[in-house]
C-alpha cells in the first residue's frame, strides 16, 4: 500500500504546480489536514488571523463518537487547535494541537507540529497522557490533468506512563495522502477527493480508523459550499474510514471558518 502512494506522489510532482488551492479543513483530530493526516498548511494562509470550528460523527460496530474541533491561526504560520472526542461507551478524550509552517514556496510547504492527548480509556478516573511530534511536507502537482496536492508525514508518538511506553518505543509514525480537485470541468471546483494512508490514528483511542494492527486507508469527498469566498468557509466531509479492514465504517462532518 505504501508503494502505491509513493507512485501516486511521483505522478503529482511530475505534473507541475497546483493550479487550484485545496480545501484547508480540520482533520479528525482538529489539525488542518486530510482525514488522519495533518498537512503542512494552516487553515487561512492568506490571512493574519482565522479560525475553524467543526463537528464530526463516526460510526462503529461497538461504539459511536462525536468529535468537536476548534482551530485558530495566528500570523499565517502558527496554528493552535483542540478536539474533543465524545465516545458513547468509553470516556471522552481531549487532543490539543500545535503546528508551525516554517517554509512555503509556491505550492510547497513544510511544517512541524504535535499534539497532546488526554485519553480516558474507560472513564474520567482512568485518564492517560500521550504525545505526538511530526514533520509534514506538502506539495502540489497534477494527476490525470486534475490539480492535486500530496502530503507526507513522518513522526513519533510517546506515552508518559511506563505501561504504555513499550507499544511506541521502537515505532515511528508515517502517513501519506492527497487532495484532488475532482473533475473540475464537471464539479467546478466544489468537490475534492481526499485520501490518506497512515500507520497511526487520529488519537491513540480512536473510534473507526484504528491503524494499530495493519495501518489505515481512508477516503472520501470534501465539498466546499463557499468555494469563492475569501473570508468564510463551509466544508462538508463524507468519508469512509479504514476501508481495507473488516471494521470499515463512515464519517460525516462539517467545518465552518472565518478569516480576519
Amino acid at each position: 500500500m505504501k508503494k502505491v502512494f509513493f507512485i501516486v506522489g511521483a505522478f503529482l510532482v511530475a505534473g507541475g504546480v497546483l493550479s487550484a488551492s485545496p480545501f484547508k479543513s480540520p482533520s479528525l483530530n482538529g489539525s488542518t489536514g486530510l482525514i488522519s493526516t495533518p498537512t503542512a498548511n494552516t487553515g487561512w494562509e492568506d490571512s493574519q488571523f482565522g479560525f475553524d470550528v467543526g463537528a464530526r460523527y463516526l460510526e462503529d460496530d461497538n461504539d459511536d463518537t462525536y468529535v468537536g474541533t476548534a482551530t485558530f491561526q495566528l500570523f499565517r504560520k502558527l496554528e493552535l487547535g483542540v478536539a474533543y472526542d465524545m465516545q458513547d461507551e468509553r470516556g471522552d478524550d481531549t487532543i490539543l494541537n500545535a503546528k508551525f509552517n516554517f517554509y512555503g514556496s509556491g505550492s510547497s510547504a513544510l511544517a512541524v507540529g504535535g499534539n497532546y492527548q488526554m485519553i480516558e480509556f474507560f472513564d474520567k478516573d482512568d485518564s492517560h497522557d500521550f504525545y505526538q511530534l511530526y514533520l509534514a511536507a506538502t506539495y502540489g502537482g497534477q494527476f490525470f490533468g486534475m490539480p492535486a496536492e500530496t502530503t507526507i508525514v513522518f513522526g513519533k508518538t510517546f506515552a508518559r506512563e511506563s505501561e504504555y511506553k513499550a507499544r511506541f518505543k521502537k515505532a515511528f509514525d508515517f502517513s501519506m495522502g492527497f487532495d484532488l480537485d475532482l473533475l473540475p470541468n464537471i464539479f467546478k471546483g466544489y468537490v475534492h477527493f481526499i485520501n490518506d494512508f497512515s500507520n497511526y490514528s487520529y488519537s491513540v483511542d480512536p473510534i473507526g480508523p484504528d491503524a494499530f494492527e495493519r495501518g489505515c486507508f481512508n477516503t472520501g469527498a470534501r465539498i466546499c459550499v463557499l468555494k469563492d469566498s475569501r473570508r468564510f468557509k463551509l466544508n462538508i466531509d463524507a468519508l469512509l474510514v479504514d476501508v481495507l479492514d473488516r471494521n470499515r465504517t463512515f464519517s460525516l462532518g462539517a467545518a465552518f471558518g472565518m478569516a480576519f
